[in-house]
């Protein structure tokens, strides 16, 4: 083989490797991310349900409040 062929598919050999590396890449950022967003909804859920059990505690209190108490 000539070296112009030799050098195209060496050249060629290395895009095919560095495209590889970069799909890989490209994969695990996208794996990094969605467990990301996983972990920011899971904290999200959390917080919505630690909301919701703080806005029943408060309206529980408020409902025991009589009208005149003095409270307030």
């Amino acid at each position: 083989m000539s070296d112009e062929i030799l050098t195209m598919l060496g050249v060629g050999a290395t895009l095919l490797a560095s495209g590889g590396t970069f799909a890989l890449f490209i994969f695990r950022l996208f794996a990094r991310l969605e467990d990301k967003v996983d972990s920011l909804t899971r904290d999200h859920q959390s917080l919505a349900r630690e909301l919701s059990e703080f806005r029943g505690e408060m309206r529980g209190r408020l409902g025991d409040l009589r009208v005149g108490s003095g409270a307030g």
